[in-house]
């Protein structure tokens, strides 16, 4: 199961943003009507006359940026991992406050129920020359084969002495990738968006002169692929990249040691679904095989050969397995639990190889159950 984070911290730096004329679109994006209660409602009505790709996300990004508290208290809670995406928007929806994680999944559910090609971002942020103490998302939409950054929650104000204090910050919107980087890091780089990319040293350094040297990393096509991949496939591909930029801080140590933990997980999960399938095709075989007891006409041949897919799916179960490393206690007791279930399987599947080897031997006036 996978868990979103909730750490994150909003901070005010200034970064160059595309002038846009967006006092029509902000004057009828202040508020939406109480009955609309879900991402879905409220993205279609803050976009209901307006046909511009920039101006939609604009409208989004500016009624979430002024609708959407801060919850310091969450921020400073233990208790703050989600299931899924849709925990994080029906919370925040229903309580007005949220953190980084709240703000960048409302983003990101508004944008796409009206066709908005948008991303969530996780990483980290630095100010000052100085990393954040906590993790960060935020959102990127794509918009005529470009990719602009936004950050609503650092758009909507931010915290002195503790508090929130709202004000928006019109600084965070339509952010190219140069100079979003200098800020905001994500963890896999290509969510750096640029052909170049800069390692975590780099970064941090202040060090940015390979953003004017062109290069040929194409991260649109890396993200096209990343995007069709199965869920395993991504953290993997996320985990390798993160290790080849650099594992220079506490927050992509901790990130990586969050992905592990999920990579054992999904692994996992898909050893127990290979075993599911092996139990179902055993389970065609008993069906089977009773059938034609019943019946009394036995297809031996045809019976013999509904076992191979059993076979097959627990060998790739007990591979599946074999590849999870994981010191988290609860992963490594289910494994230990599933192991039983293969070896019970394999006596199962070892005692029917048995029977037909013996039943084949005799002659066929003699093949009795």
């Amino acid at each position: 199961m996978k868990h979103f984070l909730l750490f994150c911290i909003i901070l005010i730096n200034c970064l160059s943003s595309y002038s846009i004329d967006y006092s029509k679109v902000d004057a009828q994006s202040g508020s939406v009507p109480s009955n609309l209660k879900t991402a879905d409602e409220i993205a279609r009505y803050l976009t209901r006359n307006l046909t511009s790709p920039f101006e939609k996300t604009r409208a989004i990004y500016f009624w979430i940026s002024n609708n959407i508290n801060y919850d310091v208290a969450q921020m400073n809670s233990k208790d703050n991992t989600y299931s899924n995406p849709q925990e994080l928007v029906d919370a925040v929806l229903l309580k007005r406050k949220g953190v980084c994680a709240h703000y960048a999944e409302l983003f990101n559910a508004c944008c796409k129920s009206v066709g908005l090609d948008s991303y969530v971002i996780m990483g980290y942020t630095i100010t000052d020359k100085k990393i954040a103490t906590l993790a960060h998302a935020w959102n990127a939409v794509r918009i005529d084969s470009k990719f602009y950054n936004f950050d609503a929650t650092w758009a909507a104000g931010s915290l002195i002495n503790g508090k929130f204090k709202r004000y928006f910050n019109d600084q965070f919107c339509l952010i190219s990738p140069a100079d979003f980087i200098k800020t905001h890091i994500p963890f896999d780089p290509i969510w750096q968006f640029i052909d170049n990319p800069l390692s975590s040293k780099e970064i941090e350094s202040g060090d940015f002169t390979k953003l004017k040297i062109h290069s040929y990393f194409n991260y649109t096509d890396s993200i096209k692929k990343f995007s069709e991949s199965g869920k395993l496939e991504k953290l993997v591909q996320e985990n390798q990249r993160m290790i080849k930029f650099g594992l220079t801080n506490n927050l992509i140590k901790d990130h990586k040691i969050y992905l592990q933990k999920a990579i054992a997980t999904e692994k996992f999960n898909v050893a127990v679904s290979f075993f599911n399938k092996a139990v179902e095709s055993f389970n065609l075989y008993v069906t089977s095989k009773n059938n034609q007891i019943n019946k009394k006409s036995v297809d031996d041949q045809k019976l013999i050969s509904l076992l191979s897919p059993v076979k097959q799916q627990i060998e790739l179960t007990e591979k599946t397995i074999q590849s999870v490393n994981s010191d988290d206690a609860n992963i490594n007791s289910q494994i230990r639990g599933l192991e039983i279930s293969i070896d019970d399987m394999k006596k199962s599947i070892a005692e029917e190889d048995s029977f037909w080897v013996k039943y084949r031997n005799r002659f066929k006036s003699l093949r009795i159950f």
